[in-house]
């Protein structure tokens, strides 16, 4: 195991600098494999060594494969073993990350970066390394299942530029995780993933945005709207650990973000763009939940940020694209604008609390010796009464008559109440 990892350590420096790899490309591929599981990874690296270098130690011809799964004996292997085995996936999770991101560089020499794209690429035909990647979010080395998605979400987007289909293992993965929603960390790795595939996708510069977003979407559009109406019906009653909710809500928050910044920014209309729009009341719901303050507070900043159209504003490279006409996305505004006060009316944001500990940017705890100041949140209130004055300004704008204008005082006496 340790010339295997001197052989993926000499491989990292290399990336590391853009350099030209001289060996054929399935010497590569060869290290860069993951294994399944920890016994597997401690066992088919040791005898992968032998393989590979033989007796008088040296290397055999590029043809030489990974010993199949079901060939590995079983034995027990100590902990030093294992935590040399978990050593050896890090190691190889961060080269392919720096790999893919050379490729993805324009400052990565050409040819470098067309030995990169060769070996990344057939590592995804023979290697089935999208489920070997998945299987890893359980493992319960959290930096290992971190390095995992992180490495994944860097594949999906070179396949997703490389126009290469998708791996099945990854569409079912996700279809179902978000189908059969479950208080675990699979739906969690599962939207930090495709999380993290958008944010690839906004910070490139190509001029196919919509057409690589809109194959990513495709599979999973349907199964957005099931996971939308799971997660905010959940009855906090019947839960023994609601942490596990406020995770997923807080990945959710994110993913929805990005999700209304496409349909705000590249102009498609899938379903799942449009959810929040659809159905609003669902996300101001969590105002009532019995939660952290932080939770509310995030809700309130996505409303008012999806209300002034500043969604995603800091994932672009260089000026945002100006805002085009899009009367569709007009009448959306107008539904999210009329769901946030027909909130007002029924008194939801009297459930906002405004007053305890203020909000710290590296959080609400004061630091022994420090003076504890309380006092309202003054962030959370102006962002509360700008979503409101910017819901009425939309309401007011989209009244075809002055007697539908009419018609808002009480939704004004229910404002000035709240406040």
């Amino acid at each position: 195991m340790k010339t295997f990892c001197e052989v993926l350590e000499q491989l990292y420096k290399k990336v590391v600098r853009g350099a030209t790899l001289e060996n054929d490309s399935h010497h590569y591929t060869f290290y860069l494999n993951p294994a399944f599981s920890d016994q597997e990874c401690s066992t088919t690296t040791s005898l992968e060594w032998t393989n590979t270098f033989g007796l008088q130690g040296k290397h055999q011809p590029s043809s030489v494969k990974v010993a199949p799964i079901s060939v590995v004996p079983v034995c027990s292997k100590s902990s030093s073993q294992m935590r040399g085995a978990t050593e050896v996936r890090l190691l190889q999770l961060t080269v392919m990350d720096v790999m893919i991101t050379r490729i993805l560089s324009v400052e990565t020499e050409f040819h470098a970066k067309e030995k990169y794209r060769n070996i990344i690429t057939i590592l995804l035909e023979s290697a089935e390394v999208d489920a070997k990647l998945i299987s890893l979010f359980q493992n319960l080395d959290k930096l290992l299942s971190h390095m995992a998605a992180k490495c994944l979400a860097l594949l999906l987007y070179f396949q997703l530029r490389e126009k290469i289909t998708l791996s099945n293992s990854w569409i079912t993965f996700c279809q179902k995780s978000l189908s059969e929603y479950s208080e675990s960390d699979k739906i969690i790795y599962c939207l930090w993933t495709l999380t993290a595939v958008i944010k690839e996708i906004f910070k490139d510069t190509c001029s196919q945005k919509s057409e690589i977003l809109k194959q990513f979407l495709t599979p999973f559009d349907i199964v957005f709207e099931v996971f939308y109406n799971s997660l905010f019906s959940q009855h906090f009653e019947n839960c023994q650990d609601t942490s596990k909710i406020i995770n997923s809500l807080i990945c959710f928050l994110e993913l929805l973000e990005l999700l209304v910044a496409s349909r705000i920014y590249l102009k498609l209309h899938f379903t799942c763009q449009r959810i929040l729009f659809l159905k609003p009341s669902c996300v101001l719901q969590v105002i009532t939940w019995p939660v952290q303050a932080f939770v509310k507070r995030k809700v309130i900043m996505f409303i008012k940020k999806c209300l002034l159209h500043k969604v995603g504003e800091d994932l672009f490279r260089g000026s945002v694209p100006a805002l085009m006409p899009d009367c569709h996305l007009e009448v959306d505004m107008l539904t999210l604008a009329n769901a946030v006060l027909q909130a007002v009316n029924l008194g939801l944001l009297r459930t906002l609390s405004i007053r305890g500990k203020l909000s710290f940017f590296g959080g609400d705890e004061v630091q022994p010796g420090c003076e504890h100041i309380s006092g309202p949140d003054h962030v959370i209130l102006r962002a509360v009464s700008l979503v409101i004055m910017k819901s009425l300004e939309i309401k007011f704008q989209n009244c075809p008559s002055a007697n539908e204008m009419k018609a808002s005082p009480p939704a004004l006496s229910a404002i000035t109440q709240s406040m």
